[in-house]
This record gives C-alpha cells, structure tokens and sequence, in this order.
C-alpha cells in the first residue's frame, strides 16, 4: 500500500470515475494530509486531461491548506504529461498521479520542472 494516508480514497474516487479522469486534492485538516474528491469538468476530453471544478476547489481551500493536485490516468499510464507538467509548474503546487490497479502513485514537485 501507498505511503499517502489519503492513498484509498484517490484511488476509489478513480475506480469510481473511470474511464475519466479522477481529480482532487491534498488538503491539510488540522495536521492530516486529506483527500478532497473534485468534480473533472473537462467536458468532451475527460479521458485525456481534467480540470477541476473551481467550486469543488474553493471548497476544498475552505477545509483546509492545499499542498497538491491529484488525478489519474486511466488504463495504467503512470507518467505525467506535459500539460500535467506545466500545470505543476504554474500552480507551484506538487502534482500526484494515482494509479489503482497497481496501487502506485507518483509525484513530480515543482521545482523539478525545467521545460
């Protein structure tokens, strides 16, 4: 199993959503790293990119600190794009890409990107 306490629930909320999509967010409620399942409001292109609900992410900032966006993609790609990428380096926030099937979840920090 994953070292992230919020491990399960990424990866049901990508089971649960698949073949989109999953996205969320790492959240820190009073000291505890938590999962907040967002809304993929991608449109006709939820199997290939997400964007999350800004509702679901005020909400979330509402909870708590967000310390990183998650989200999946489906059918086993575990690398993160370029989009998912710049995304990371624009919103300088550490990007989780959760994997369910074989329970694996990867992260890229900002200040790794140089392209």
């Amino acid at each position: 199993m994953s070292e992230y306490i919020w491990a399960a629930e990424a990866f049901n909320h990508a089971i649960e959503v698949y073949p989109e999509e999953c996205c969320g967010l790492v959240i820190d409620i009073d000291g505890i790293e938590t999962y907040w399942k967002c809304k993929n409001i991608s449109g006709t292109y939820k199997e290939k990119s997400f964007v999350i609900d800004p509702i679901d992410y005020a909400d979330g900032e509402d909870q708590g600190k967000v310390l990183g966006i998650v989200h999946s993609h489906p059918d086993g790609e575990l690398s993160f794009s370029h989009p998912d990428r710049m995304a990371c380096k624009y919103l300088d926030l550490p990007f989780y890409l959760v994997e369910p099937e074989s329970e694996s979840i990867i992260v890229v920090y900002p200040s790794e990107i140089n392209d």
